[in-house]
């Protein structure tokens, strides 16, 4: 698996500073309370064992969906992107408690971690992998992969994207070039997202 690319911020590098310049709008990396939560707190992928003091009927495993819920016993669907083991602990506290069960106590425990990874791969400059952070952008993982190459086709980027399905993949084409023409808006990756940047046909 390709080494994480570890690189601060640097639109303006190889053939996507050229667009840049044109449209110098480069959306803005994101707020240092988003980072926090995305390294900290749970998202898409993330296997969870919950277990309820004297309910066996309430434990088990649960995925994190890519909505970023899980979908509990008698509780229904819960919002856990973002929250900590014990801050989930404690909301499936109080869901329980209202209705169902008396002082219910709940430990949650993080089995595996998903995919927090975002690839890209082709024309730029550093290929590889990058942490994933809340909110990153398909321009700012770019930039973080080192640019594009003088080769890329900017007009023709794919990203391929998991469905949430097994391991159905969905990937769609996006151009840069748009992006930064102010003809399209940037695009909000997500966990695991591969981005390809295809080499010019000129």
């Amino acid at each position: 698996m390709p080494r994480p690319v570890h690189r601060p911020l640097m639109p303006g590098l190889g053939l996507l500073g050229a667009l840049a310049a044109c449209h110098p709008e480069v959306p803005p990396e994101p707020p240092e309370s988003a980072r926090a939560a995305a390294s900290a707190g749970l998202g898409p992928g993330d296997a969870l064992d919950i277990r309820v003091f004297d309910e066996d009927r309430f434990g088990g495993e649960f995925q994190v969906s890519d909505d970023g819920t899980i979908d509990f016993p008698m509780v229904g669907g819960i919002d856990v992107r973002g929250k900590t083991k014990d801050e989930v602990a404690r909301l499936l506290e109080q869901r329980l408690a209202d209705g169902y069960l008396k002082n219910p106590q709940v430990s949650v425990q993080v089995k595996q971690r998903g995919n927090r990874e975002v690839s890209v791969l082709g024309q730029v400059n550093e290929a590889g992998s990058i942490d994933y952070r809340d909110g990153l952008s398909l321009v700012q993982a770019v930039s973080l992969a080192g640019g594009l190459s003088a080769f890329a086709a900017p007009t023709r980027v794919k990203v391929t994207r998991r469905t949430g399905r097994g391991e159905e993949t969905v990937t769609f084409e996006v151009s840069l070039s748009a992006i930064f023409n102010g003809k399209a808006e940037d695009l909000v990756l997500r966990p695991g997202d591969i981005v390809f940047v295809p080499e010019s046909r000129i």
